[in-house]
């Protein structure tokens, strides 16, 4: 597939009737060695890597990835453009075109496959198993599908994704403890994800073009996600807790605690041990700080007491 420029593109939207939603962060990479940059800070293993593309758009990098690995799924939620894909890449490959709007999917099924383009919701469709991810990400949907990732994380497959972001996003995932933009998502990336800043992409390298810049991040796994660490057993729980906790972060950690408690009918069973420090915070005075203040390993110890009830977890916060 051809790479479209900004000149390019345009026609190419109108023939396929394709409008973009500026609101929605519809735009397009129309600067073809950004496009070149990311592919090659992949990294990809021809005979191993098997690729993920979140919202492929009109193939700005999946021809290149296509050609690159082993085996590549693109997934995107337009029907127009699911079907331009299809009929430009099975020139070349053995494609298949599957819709996941109804029905679940057994991806195995797909082995012998080159390309599987998915027609689907990216927070949604569930993802098949792959060694990279790659995608340029909408705003809307930046927190909800690094959570996904988060949450579906298999160390001994994926190894690492590269992704397009607001900067002003990015600099969320980083956020320090007790700064101003320290937040539930901090604490889970701070946590389970190595997360580094690789290149600044100005406005100018899009259409429409946006009122930000964007930035190239790159996120592997920390050694909390290994099968056997507490953290990878407790991961579920703990980006719960982290759901539950962090819309009162201004709170001190017993009022957030109490006020999860209390909205969450669910949560006094999962995390039925906190009951005590709230009721005795004369023997646990940390639970007067303010939430904001707690590390993410600090955090995950917290939720731990919680559902386990194992006392010794607190004591590095005497």
């Amino acid at each position: 597939m051809p790479f479209y420029s900004k000149r390019q593109l345009l026609p190419k939207l109108k023939e396929l009737n394709i409008r973009l939603d500026k609101k929605r962060g519809q735009c397009y990479l129309v600067d073809e060695n950004i496009a070149k940059f990311i592919v090659k800070e992949v990294e990809i293993d021809e005979n191993n890597d098997i690729i993920l593309e979140i919202g492929s758009g009109l193939g700005t990098l999946s021809d290149s990835l296509v050609r690159s690995g082993k085996r590549i799924y693109l997934l995107e939620n337009d029907e127009k453009i699911t079907k331009f894909l299809y009929s430009h890449l099975k020139l070349n490959y053995k494609v298949k075109l599957i819709d996941l709007s109804s029905d679940a999917i057994d991806f195995e099924q797909f082995l012998d496959v080159k390309v599987i383009i998915i027609k689907g919701d990216a927070i949604k469709a569930p993802f098949p198993v792959v060694t990279k991810i790659v995608g340029n990400i909408p705003y809307q949907i930046s927190a909800p599908l690094i959570f996904k990732i988060i949450d579906s994380w298999n160390i001994n497959e994926l190894k690492k994704c590269i992704l397009m972001v607001q900067e002003d996003f990015a600099n969320r995932l980083i956020a320090k403890v007790n700064s101003k933009n320290y937040s539930r998502i901090s604490a889970a990336v701070g946590l389970y994800l190595n997360i580094k800043k690789i290149k600044l992409v100005p406005s100018s390298c899009f259409f429409p073009k946006p009122h930000i810049t964007s930035v190239i991040i790159e996120l592997t796994a920390k050694y909390s996600l290994l099968v056997d660490s507490q953290e990878n057993i407790y991961r579920k729980d703990y980006l719960s807790f982290l759901r539950g906790i962090f819309p009162f972060k201004n709170k001190s950690l017993r009022n957030a605690i109490s006020f999860f408690l209390k909205n969450n009918e669910n949560a006094t069973n999962q995390f039925k041990y906190f009951k005590k420090i709230i009721k005795n915070p004369e023997l646990f005075p940390f639970i007067n700080k303010k939430l904001r203040r707690f590390s993410p390993q600090q955090l995950f110890n917290l939720m731990l007491y919680g559902t386990t009830g194992k006392i010794e977890i607190l004591q590095e916060f005497e």
